[in-house]
Parts: C-alpha cells; structure tokens; sequence
C-alpha cells in the first residue's frame, strides 16, 4: 500500500515541474524588436507623407525639399498596365511649387493606413486626399524612405494630374 502512494506523488511532482517548465518559457525578442522597427518605419512614413502632401498643397518649395530626398523619384500610374510616369524630386518641387506660399491647405488627408514590409525602409500607404473643391481621391501606394524623408514613391492607384489636383492649383 505504501509504493503506490509514492508512485503517485513522484508522479504528481514530476507532472508539476514539467508545467512550470513550459510556462516559463521566454517570449523571444525578434518579435518585440520587429514590433519596435515596425513602429518606427510607421511613424517615419506618415510624418513624411503628411509633409510632403501639405508642402505640396500650400506651394512650399523649401518644405518639399524637406520632405523628399534630393534624388526621389515619384511614379504614377498610366493608362497602359504596368507602366508609370516618373517624375524626380526637381521636377516635383517645381510642378508643386508654382505658386507662392498660400500658408493654408485646402487638401484633407483621411484615413491613413500604413503597412510595414519586410524592409525596414519601405511601407505601403492606403490614404484619401480631400480637395477644397470636395473632390476626393484613394490613393495607394509603396513609400521608401531614407531616412526621415521619401525617397521613392509609386502610386499604384492614381494618375499624376488626378493626385495633384487639390496640391496645385489649375
């Protein structure tokens, strides 16, 4: 009578040590660390995506250039499938810039998501632009930055004249 019971206490306590065994298990870093990467390109990507738009829509040259690197590049949708139109940062800054500073937006930026990739550099951005004149417009596009400025973005959704409507006026 008196084996059993010890069977079943060593039993118990084997039992006991192999839960505490698993539960203790650590949580792995690379998923806190990519969490913190995540969160970092978000922030970045959306503070220069904020910039650029406004820069772009009250005609601040200076703040463009604040926004997107020297060397960006800008694609936009045509007509023909897979086929963009390129435009690089000068081009940009003069195209947005025509004007003299209007100090006021008349462009709303709702609804934006941004989507981390793989690439601690690069997001996807889905957004809706509102133009003074109640025009809106959804965008969708892949941003990459360098740094805390745009360094490349293709809009897989919208034609340049349609995205700068509401950032130039006509």
């Amino acid at each position: 009578m008196r084996l059993p019971k010890v069977l079943l206490i060593a039993t118990l306590m084997l039992s006991m040590t192999s839960m505490t065994t698993f539960a203790a298990d650590p949580v792995t870093a690379p998923a806190a660390s990519l969490s913190k990467v995540n969160a970092e390109v978000i922030s970045r990507a959306d503070r220069a995506l904020r910039d650029y738009l406004l820069a772009c829509s009250i005609h601040d040259g200076q703040a463009i250039g604040k926004a997107v690197t020297s060397d960006a590049v800008f694609e936009y949708v045509l007509e023909e499938p897979g086929s963009y139109l390129t435009i690089d940062a000068t081009s940009l800054r003069a195209h947005c810039a025509v004007e003299e500073q209007t100090g006021e937006s008349p462009l709303r930026i709702s609804n934006l998501r941004v989507f981390p990739t793989g690439d601690s550099n690069a997001v996807f951005v889905s957004y809706t632009t509102a133009a003074a004149d109640s025009l809106t417009s959804e965008h969708l596009a892949l941003i990459e930055l360098s740094g805390e400025r745009i360094a490349k973005l293709r809009d897989f959704t919208t034609k340049f004249e349609e995205s700068s409507r509401g950032l130039v006026k006509r």
